[in-house]
């Protein structure tokens, strides 16, 4: 009995039909997997603790409670300013990442700059060698002295060695070197070329990395834990994660439980979930339009 191999002439031959409902078909049902857990976490939120036990997690509460967020919401009354912060951390830190990694990586990427050897093996340094907490925690706290302020929940995120090669990737594939010569005839700086005329083709690509960076600021919580010591300047999900310790705590505490009630350890923890994540969902529509295109030009070998 033999074998019948399919050729890609056979392929092609598929009506186009059959690939668009195929197609639709796989992204429905990647769209479904991708979407179920975090209507679980919606659902279990919004489900009272006591079924959760009994019942496990579900999409659809089946005891609707909001005790979970009345419990999130009136224990921890710093939570605005925990927002606060975190959209100022989030913004500040996305704004001048993004302007040094997109200089850096520019350079970088420029064939004629005298010293890009150096300046290319001091970022690909970085995923070699890692010196490790301690040294980190004694360069922010000791070293510059920025302990318990604001710019230490900035400054150490600024610059990833990861995004400015994929930045250096995207600029050597998306911008000609003929456009940068062209605007060096009509007398314009190595400043003006770059945010005239580079930033506007690699917009993709900065915005794909922008992406990441504000999650990456917005979902920290360790640079909190490590540097700062007052409750004021704790970002919302730092804030989440001491309710959430206190709150396991409790519960294993008798006393506490048997006076206040029992804790809603289950549900609290799907809301404060939404708490910390629900906002990032408002940031995608802003960077999709350019995220599938960002990631794809920046992929390309360069």
């Amino acid at each position: 009995m033999t074998r019948k191999s399919i050729s890609f002439n056979q392929l092609n031959k598929i009506p186009p039909g059959v690939n668009i409902l195929f197609n639709a078909f796989f992204i429905i049902i990647i769209s479904v997997v991708c979407i179920f857990p975090l209507l679980t976490i919606i659902g279990t939120s919004f489900t009272e603790n006591r079924q959760i036990i009994l019942n496990g997690y579900n999409v659809w509460p089946k005891e609707f409670s909001i005790n979970a967020y009345d419990f999130v919401l009136t224990k921890s009354s710093k939570l605005l300013n925990a927002y606060g912060v975190s959209i100022f951390v989030t913004l500040a830190g996305t704004v001048f990442g993004i302007t040094m990694m997109s200089m850096y990586a520019y350079a970088i990427s420029r064939k004629d700059l005298k010293y890009k050897k150096f300046f290319s093996f001091f970022v690909y340094f970085t995923f070699i060698f890692n010196g490790g907490i301690v040294p980190f925690y004694f360069v922010y706290s000791r070293l510059l002295n920025l302990g318990n302020t604001i710019a230490v929940l900035i400054i150490p995120f600024l610059v990833d060695a990861w995004y400015v090669v994929i930045l250096k990737t995207f600029f050597s594939t998306s911008v000609p070197d003929s456009i940068i010569a062209s605007g060096k005839i009509d007398g314009a700086g190595e400043l003006r070329i770059f945010f005239s005329i580079v930033i506007q083709l690699a917009i993709p690509g900065i915005a794909a990395v922008a992406m990441f960076t504000t999650i990456k600021y917005w979902n920290d919580f360790m640079l909190p834990l490590y540097f700062i010591d007052s409750s004021e300047k704790w970002n919302v999900n730092y804030l989440l994660y001491r309710l959430l310790r206190n709150m396991e705590f409790l519960s294993r505490d008798t006393r506490s439980v048997s006076v206040s009630g029992p804790l809603p350890t289950e549900s609290a923890r799907m809301a404060m979930c939404v708490l910390g994540t629900g906002p990032m969902l408002l940031a995608y529509p802003f960077f999709q339009r350019y995220f599938v295109k960002g990631l794809t030009m920046g992929a390309v070998k360069g």
